[in-house]
């Protein structure tokens, strides 16, 4: 009987990483049918053992290259192996959730001519690794190049969670069809350890055939543990650039204008992704209902545009943190700014909204330290002299470090005056270029 799918994973060493991808997939076996292939290269801290009694257990077959082979000519010889109808190839430093490849083979039977299916990929913290890979002209190199959009939003942000159609999708979890596979000549060996997942998803569309992103495939990727998997880099580029260059199309624009986004190049050829004009404007409406003092209305306006874009940045917290201070949640108000400080440490407005926290709390003891360190820290700040004038009130109200009288008491004892007006936060949300294409 012809399996559904070959399983296909190419190793050097990380047992601990092709451990936990073998577990992942054994603890909630795909319904189709299915066989596992690794590929292992030349790996010298027990990977070999390890397979070799997966083996004899029936779990899985396996290769051994010494001296190692690259990630393409492993997956090649594990494609000549296999007799499944489809192809997955799947890095050992992923964890599978629950439907994973049932999912990717629907999508692959749900569509015509379909050359290739990527999975969402997620950091270990359910952020966006991989959710579909697109192209941008870089203006100053005059070359178009490839980078995962949508890298760093969160795993239900309703961008990652469309089923769309790109030039391409990410190799470290791509499903295609075999006979498409042989068709194309596999993946081209020049390329090392880079860019040939991406030169594979071109060559499909030169020939016809689509490659789609399908959301309800979902993975943890741990992203660049193959050892020297970044040495190759320039060489691969060259390669890149010397088949492709001229005829790839820039086409981030159709995906992220109609989420609401824009993409910007700095000097240095590294891109980021921010707020178009209506996320803009939501951000100011948000910022003047917090003039008005809606703290409410603007921490729900707040909660539903971190649904699209993700929370990982400093301006939505500090901002959450205002509101929850005003509206005396000082538990929040402190989790908000503490959030705020791991995302850019040096930044004194955490340090402050902590402050203000402390001081609302009654908390003396701590507050004097944190302005302590405001004003040691941050001898430039135009608010230095008011954070000198509450480290004298907080002497005159006779609050000695030792002694901790407001922290005893629960009550705040700080009026709040003597805070100047917050000025409106402007947004400035990014996800760095990831050129690795891992």
């Amino acid at each position: 009987m012809t399996l559904t799918a070959s399983i296909i994973i190419p190793v050097r060493n990380k047992i601990e990483f092709t451990a936990k991808c073998l577990s992942s997939i054994a603890a909630h076996p795909p319904q189709v049918s299915h066989e596992i292939i690794i590929v292992d290269n030349a790996s010298d801290d027990g990977t070999q053992e390890f397979l070799e009694e997966k083996q004899i257990r029936g779990e899985l077959s396996f290769i051994r290259n010494d001296p190692p082979n690259n990630f393409a000519v492993s997956c090649n010889q594990g494609a000549q192996l296999a007799s499944g109808e489809y192809l997955v190839f799947l890095n050992n430093d992923t964890e599978a959730f629950p439907g994973w490849l049932d999912e990717m083979v629907d999508a692959a039977q749900r569509y015509s001519r379909v050359g290739a299916v990527g999975a969402k990929l997620l950091y270990p913290d359910e952020t966006i690794q991989h959710a579909g890979v697109v192209f941008h002209y870089f203006k100053r190199l005059k070359i178009c190049g490839p980078y995962h959009i949508f890298r760093k939003f969160p795993r239900n942000a309703p961008a990652v969670n469309q089923e769309r159609e790109f030039q391409c999708v990410t190799g470290a979890c791509l499903l295609t069809p075999k006979v498409v596979f042989d068709e194309m000549g596999g993946f081209d060996a020049r390329f090392v350890n880079c860019f040939e997942d991406v030169d594979y998803c071109l060559r499909l569309g030169e020939a016809g055939y689509r490659v789609i992103y399908t959301p309800k495939a979902e993975l943890i990727h741990y992203e660049g543990q193959t050892p020297g998997r970044n040495d190759n880099v320039q060489h691969s580029s060259v390669v890149f650039g010397e088949r492709w260059r001229g005829k790839i199309r820039a086409d981030e624009l159709t995906y992220l204008e109609p989420e609401g986004f824009m993409v910007l190049e700095d000097e240095g050829n590294q891109l980021s992704i921010h707020p178009g004009p209506e996320m803009r404007q939501w951000w100011k409406m948000i910022n003047q209902l917090v003039e008005m003092k809606q703290y409410r209305m603007a921490v729900e306006e707040m909660e539903k545009l971190e649904q699209i874009i993700g929370g990982n940045h400093r301006e939505f917290y500090e901002l959450k943190g205002r509101c929850h201070l005003s509206m005396g949640d000082f538990r929040a108000a402190r989790m908000d700014y503490a959030r705020a400080q791991t995302l850019e440490p040096d930044d004194p407005e955490p340090q402050w909204g902590l402050a203000q926290v402390a001081l609302a709390e009654g908390k003396g003891r701590e507050a004097r330290r944190r302005l302590e360190r405001l004003v040691a820290e941050h001898p430039g700040d135009r608010r230095r002299s008011q954070w000198q004038n509450l480290l004298e009130q907080i002497e005159k109200a006779d609050l000695p470090m030792s002694a901790g009288i407001l922290e005893q008491s629960g009550k705040a004892e700080f009026s709040g005056e003597e805070i100047k007006s917050p000025q409106p936060v402007h947004l400035s949300l990014h996800a760095e270029e990831d050129r690795g294409m891992d």
